[in-house]
């Protein structure tokens, strides 16, 4: 049960909380964090009366696995259809630099999957050399699953205007920037934040080590 859970709180589907960590000495990375139940559901159909037990099983176990491997690409490609978005800081920001710093990360996440989708596409002809193999082309139907995920995606963040923006200061927002500076690395603050807020990172595959940060801003000293 996440922390949303546990306080109660029924997010709206139509409703996106997102918490912008930006501190001012900089030693963690700007990071924008998501409810983890924007991500539930995949929208399937109700299953007929007769397997409607087998179906909703099969429909939670794809949930598990699709929410772990593919929690930010959900979230990007549901962005489009929220109807508010709030941001909350850790400390006061001007409005118009929180759009900016939006809009900045939305945009890198569409370049993402632009990319991966364009490679993906490259690469699907190459899975035809397997189709000499006995069984199933899997390879093939995973680079068709990815390259319409990576499409889907890049199309609702390019879709997706943050002109109506709420921005707020709050107290959970200052827990969450609190926790992850007295976590020794960022990996074990981001498990922290999922395990009792039940907030996931937008990027987190990307991070770079806190060791490594620390590395960089020492060189950036010694120059």
């Amino acid at each position: 049960m996440t922390g949303l859970q546990q306080t109660g709180i029924v997010p709206d589907p139509l409703v996106a909380r997102l918490y912008l960590s930006a501190e001012e000495d900089q030693r963690t990375p700007e990071l924008l964090f998501f409810e983890e139940e924007l991500i539930h559901g995949s929208g399937w159909k109700k299953a007929s009366e007769k397997g409607r037990e087998l179906w909703q099983r099969m429909k939670e176990r794809y949930e598990r696995v699709a929410c772990e491997a593919f929690a930010g690409d959900r979230f990007v490609r549901r962005l489009h259809s929220f109807k508010k978005i709030t941001v909350v800081l850790n400390r006061p920001i001007d409005p118009l630099l929180v759009r900016t710093k939006l809009k900045q990360m939305i945009r890198d996440r569409s370049y993402h999957h632009l990319r991966w989708m364009i490679i993906d596409l490259l690469l699907l002809p190459l899975s035809l050399f397997i189709m000499v193999i006995p069984g199933p082309n899997l390879i093939g139907y995973y680079l068709l699953f990815r390259i319409f995920s990576h499409w889907q995606s890049y199309r609702s963040a390019s879709q997706t205007r943050l002109d109506q923006v709420d921005v707020c200061v709050d107290d959970r927002a200052q827990e969450v920037s609190a926790l992850l500076r007295k976590t020794k690395d960022m990996k074990t603050g981001l498990m922290e934040l999922r395990q009792k807020y039940g907030l996931r990172a937008l990027q987190e595959h990307q991070f770079i080590p806190q060791s490594m940060l620390r590395l960089i801003r020492l060189l950036r000293t010694d120059h």
